[in-house]
């Protein structure tokens, strides 16, 4: 009776870590949606300063943030072999073109009253995804999943019809991410060590844009005001710390949890665009918006049926 006892409070202490591991995760996935999603309102604070100088900074200070974080861990000697071989070099180098093309569209948009559109990006982004896993993976998609991305391109093509042109924003957005998402999955680098490589890869352009700006005396950088100039320097830090919450995330909860609460980000951008930047929310958009949504309710259902499918058939072979 002993053993058995012991037997039962282990499987309890199991349970109970289990419980405490799942809260945790879905803290750090909080925590880091939440912060990309209020990186609207921290840009929009930047909007005097030009797009280009603002990423410049965020990838000298990221640099500065990630490289202290291996250089305490000792691991900076990881970034080497990276760098030499050829396969995850040419990948990280053209994954580091498009991060760059992503913050700058972002920062461009928040900085130029079109907030909605860059969150529209984000909301089509997973079927973006699925897109790119079809086209270059083979991947076979279920039915409501070609509903979706066809309610999506429908959303797109009234848009433009409207408009009178592409969605330009909300596709370079989704289009740039998407196919950043895709080309790190290709390469075996964890997060944390391919954002260095990144930085380390895209830092000379930074940097000497930096220099240049300092030279002709338009730098905003310790020559403007105190706030613009803790805000330049914090965004190291508001690369690096969602990035690493995010990670802690999906090592503790599950991809489909995951795959809901990414949509936190898109919906708290567009309700900071509309309700506190003020940006006019049209007719026409508003019936965009209302496709996308319903698209990604009939994404997010599927989704989420087809993690329960393969998370009883992994307890079926496991018994």
């Amino acid at each position: 009776m002993d053993h058995s006892s012991e037997k039962g409070e282990g499987g309890q202490d199991l349970s109970a870590q289990a419980l405490a591991d799942q809260k945790l995760g879905l803290l750090a996935a909080v925590s880091a949606y939440g912060v990309w999603a209020m990186l609207t309102l921290y840009y929009a604070a930047l909007s005097h300063v030009t797009p280009l100088e603002v990423v410049s900074n965020r990838v000298v200070w990221s640099l500065v943030v990630v490289g202290l974080f291996f250089l305490v861990k000792k691991r900076w000697g990881e970034v080497w072999p990276v760098l030499r071989n050829k396969k995850s070099f040419r990948a990280l180098l053209f994954s580091s073109v498009l991060i760059s093309i992503n913050w700058l569209t972002y920062i461009w948009a928040v900085t130029n009253q079109q907030a909605t559109e860059a969150s529209l990006g984000y909301f089509i982004l997973p079927l973006v995804n699925v897109a790119l896993g079809f086209v270059f993976l083979s991947e076979r998609l279920s039915v409501p999943q070609w509903v979706a991305i066809g309610l999506a391109a429908l959303a797109i093509v009234l848009q433009t019809i409207w408009l009178g042109e592409l969605p330009i924003v909300s596709l370079i957005v989704a289009l740039s991410f998407g196919g950043y998402g895709y080309i790190r999955k290709t390469v075996d680098v964890g997060p944390n060590l391919g954002l260095l490589v990144e930085l380390v890869l895209i830092i000379p352009f930074a940097f000497g844009y930096l220099i240049y700006l300092f030279a002709i005396g338009e730098a905003h950088l310790f020559v403007s005001d105190s706030k613009t100039n803790i805000l330049l320097i914090l965004t190291g830090f508001a690369t690096y710390f969602p990035l690493l919450w995010f990670s802690a995330a999906a090592k503790r909860m599950k991809l489909s949890t995951l795959g809901v609460l990414q949509y936190m980000n898109p919906t708290i951008q567009f309700l900071l665009a509309v309700f506190v930047l003020g940006e006019a929310l049209t007719m026409d958009k508003f019936v965009t918006f209302c496709l996308i949504w319903l698209s990604v309710i009939i994404y997010s259902l599927d989704a989420f049926k087809q993690a329960r499918r393969a998370e009883k058939t992994n307890k079926q072979k496991a018994t």
